[in-house]
């Protein structure tokens, strides 16, 4: 009897502790990402006094053929902050397999973009995310990007712990 009280007491400490999730979106894209397509996503924050992280989300399938990722993420808001961040990603281990959640033949990863970043009440904030992939010994920007299905981009309130 005790053990089971022990173990609903340990599941319930655990779920209460997770992060709640204050916005969570994805848009599809076609066959391929152009370079000069551009994903937006628009949101507020309800609770400007927590603390909160970002992450950008993706669903990419075996046409996917590099081992990192490069995205270029501008975050507006009409206050007139703009934060502009050149991020890299590491996609595959060296042997090519891609990194993340295994659904049959998509993977989906969560890759963090903010921590402990706070959000003025009532503020509509933009995101923008485009990729600046390169082929090797290549300066121009990779033309079409092949493999990545959905780009999400979610924000969750960092509970006290």
């Amino acid at each position: 009897m005790y053990n089971r009280l022990f173990i609903i007491a340990i599941i319930a400490i655990c779920f209460s502790c997770k992060d709640e999730v204050s916005f969570s979106q994805y848009n599809a894209l076609p066959m391929e990402w152009h370079k000069d397509s551009v994903i937006k996503f628009n949101f507020q924050i309800k609770n400007p006094s927590l603390r909160y992280n970002t992450y950008i989300n993706l669903r990419v399938d075996e046409e996917y053929m590099f081992n990192n990722l490069f995205l270029i993420v501008t975050l507006n808001n009409p206050k007139e902050e703009l934060i502009i961040d050149t991020l890299e990603y590491q996609m595959a281990t060296s042997q090519g397999d891609l990194i993340g959640k295994k659904l049959i033949n998509v993977v989906e990863n969560k890759l963090t973009h903010k921590e402990m970043i706070s959000f003025y009440e009532g503020v509509e904030y933009e995101i923008k995310i485009k990729h600046a992939m390169r082929s090797i010994n290549s300066s121009e920007g990779l033309e079409l990007l092949k493999g990545i299905l959905d780009v999400g981009y979610s924000i969750e309130e960092i509970k006290n712990k």
